[in-house]
């Protein structure tokens, strides 16, 4: 089949992989070289696919793509290879039907239907089977089309720009006209200069420090203060700078990172940002590890070993994180669970007692100690804001939240990645005191004590181990790693299927619908399915 100049070679792969596939037509035309060359690299893209059953490549190298049938089997699919002479090899994918894999007996790998296809990332990839080591799939620097939370309102002034980074993105934040923060890609599309290293010469404004290029809040290019009033350049396209849209809620400025429009951000931000006699304080942290490593942290059976030590863990008693009960896992935009299913208030510390005599923690001082703190820990359960949604309850939350309901305080911890390496840590501090000076009290306290005991003492412990951890060895993966086994297939499913492809087994109100059996969508379901491996 000819158009033209360009030749049309039909690939039809068979999958799954190990299946042989059928020879490819070789293009006819070009130099004997680049003819060779564009077949054996359409070859071994097609054999890739048949292995992995997704898409492959970087944005706007060849890519193929696979479509697999509703009942979770996989056809072949025909795909239309155009070969342009002179110019290399174009790849066009040609979609017969709609795109999608289904693992029935398995919650997390959902159908995808067209309205979630035309939002995938990039539009159209197959989520990949989710069994086995899946740390390879998820995405290095986060989670795109998702808001998070950039600084706190107060660093950002009306004179100078503030930089930033974000998920590998370079931001530059200043005021716009009515006060409120704007974010704009830092780069100047002149030459390039980095324009937080500017100034905000004039209201709503940041200028560029090289050429003075000037540009408002819609990153509209409105002068150039090294070409005079006459310039030519101001508003022809290509002129403008890239601008993210933000959101400031209770002091802190939240960024929308992405291409596709923004979310409401109540998805996104927890329902104690809207809450108008909540109070909410924030600290922020920088970990020397990936992003994947830091959440994955506040998921298993550590906190009773490593944070042993820790203040806030003396004063909660030894709790042993033993099998976990059957709380749905898809809630919200996350999934929840008996983080510690009993806490010190309703249990009594303990010891754990081993076969060979051991006794952990080794010594009974802790018991005491525990007995010691408990008035403090109710007193403090006065200002704990009343009990949360199903959508924001403890447990994990996309795109990189984790939240801790105690007997004394809700724990909030949102891992922003920065770098491949580095990840900045917020903390959020909820409460609801009833007076204004109730209200300074527990500010001071924040400053004075809460921020050393959680974002200090209680992190920094976290941050040794994870700092020589290893994310590329085998792993060995016991009861208690059921958490992280399925975020992990949570956050490659939305990564490959768009934002919402994750929720193809939630009502409305955030919960698993009815017919959903309850053991598939449990914590214990999976730690049984561990064990038994």
């Amino acid at each position: 089949m000819a158009h033209g100049a360009d030749r049309v070679v039909e690939l039809v792969p068979r999958v799954p992989g190990g299946q042989a596939l059928p020879a490819l037509s070789r293009p006819r035309r070009g130099p004997a070289a680049l003819r060779d060359a564009a077949y054996r690299r359409l070859r071994q893209l097609a054999q890739d696919l048949a292995r992995r059953g997704r898409g492959v490549g970087p944005a706007g190298a060849p890519e193929l793509v696979l479509s697999g049938r509703r009942d979770g089997r996989a056809r072949p699919e025909a795909r239309r290879v155009r070969v342009r002479r002179g110019v290399g090899l174009q790849l066009e994918q040609v979609l017969r039907g709609v795109p999608g894999v289904s693992t029935p007996d398995d919650p997390f790998a959902p159908r995808i239907g067209a309205a979630n296809v035309e939002r995938a990332e990039p539009a159209g990839r197959a989520i990949p089977k989710l069994s086995g080591d899946i740390r390879h799939l998820i995405p290095k620097l986060g989670l795109q089309n998702y808001w998070y939370p950039a600084v706190p309102e107060g660093r950002v002034g009306w004179r100078k720009p503030v930089k930033l980074s974000l998920l590998g993105e370079d931001l530059c934040l200043f005021r716009g006209v009515n006060g409120n923060v704007v974010a704009i890609q830092d780069v100047c599309p002149h030459r390039g200069a980095r324009l937080s290293e500017g100034d905000c010469h004039y209201r709503g404004t940041v200028a560029c420090p090289y050429h003075g290029w000037v540009f408002d809040e819609g990153g509209k290019n409105v002068a150039v203060l090294s070409e005079g009033p006459t310039s030519g350049v101001c508003g022809k396209p290509g002129t403008e700078a890239k601008v993210y849209p933000t959101r400031t809620l209770k002091g802190v400025v939240f960024v929308w990172i992405g291409d596709e429009d923004a979310a409401p951000i109540e998805q996104d931000v927890p329902e104690e940002f809207f809450d108008p006699e909540a109070l909410v304080l924030t600290g922020q942290v920088y970990w020397r590890c990936s992003w994947e490593v830091a959440l994955e942290n506040s998921m298993d059976s550590h906190v009773n070993y490593v944070h042993r030590n820790a203040f806030v863990v003396a004063r909660g008693g030894f709790i042993a994180r033993g099998a976990q009960g059957e709380h749905p896992i898809f809630v919200g935009n996350g999934f929840g669970g008996d983080v510690a299913e009993s806490n010190y208030v309703r249990t009594s510390p303990r010891q754990d007692e081993y076969p060979n005599g051991w006794t952990w923690p080794k010594t009974t001082y802790r018991r005491a100690w525990t007995w010691l703190m408990r008035p403090l820990v109710e007193r403090g359960r006065r200002n704990i804001p009343p009990p949360r949604s199903a959508r924001w309850c403890g447990g994990h939350h996309l795109p990189g939240m984790f939240r801790a309901e105690f007997a004394y305080d809700l724990y909030t911890r949102m891992c922003v990645p920065v770098e491949e390496n580095l990840t900045r840590v917020w903390y959020y501090h909820f409460l609801r005191p009833k007076t204004a000076l109730a209200r300074r009290w527990q500010r001071f306290l924040y400053a004075a004590f809460h921020r050393f005991i959680i974002e200090y003492n209680f992190s920094r412990q976290d941050e040794r181990v994870m700092l020589n951890q290893r994310y590329d060895t085998p792993e060995k993966l016991s009861s208690t790693d059921a958490e992280v086994i399925q975020w992990r297939r949570l956050v490659v499913t939305k990564h490959y299927g768009g934002r919402d492809a994750a929720f193809e087994y939630r009502n409305p109100d955030g919960l698993a619908p009815d017919e959903v059996p309850l053991e598939r969508v449990s914590v214990r379901y999976v730690q049984e399915r561990v064990r038994a491996r």
